[in-house]
């Protein structure tokens, strides 16, 4: 049953509040604290693009439902998944903390589902130290 499994998820609990949390999967410069650059259009229709290494990321945005949810499709340009594939991120209030998942829905196959779990295992630690620093700094 595993391998059939299509999506690649995170979670954890991050020391800062919702709002901070939220611009940093928001905005384009909240992205840019995490990821290598990043434009991202706050709004739904919105242009995201985004680059991670030497990935170049491309994609619309879904859903935003501020400060909790938002959701776009993912896909690379120059080498395309084949399939649409869209991530989400939510932040939840946890007293004063901030429950913060993302889930990589839509990956084709195992291998790619494979690929984008050992990805997000890199930038989603990138986006906790962020938002972690950004909560000691909270009214930045």
């Amino acid at each position: 049953l595993c391998s059939q499994r299509t999506e690649a998820a995170a979670e954890a609990e991050v020391d800062a509040p919702r709002e901070a949390v939220f611009a940093l999967v928001s905005s384009a410069a909240g992205l840019a604290r995490w990821v290598d650059a990043a434009e991202f259009e706050a709004r739904v229709g919105g242009a995201v693009r985004l680059r991670l290494r030497e990935a170049e990321v491309v994609g619309k945005v879904i859903a935003l439902n501020p400060p909790q949810h938002v959701s776009f499709s993912w896909d690379y340009p120059d080498e395309p998944l084949g399939a649409p594939s869209v991530v989400a991120f939510d932040a939840i209030d946890h007293g004063h903390r901030t429950h913060l998942t993302l889930r990589h829905v839509g990956l084709a196959t195992a291998r790619s589902r494979d690929l984008h779990e050992a990805l997000w295992r890199h930038w989603f630690a990138r986006l906790v130290r962020a938002a972690t620093r950004h909560g000691v700094a909270a009214g930045s």
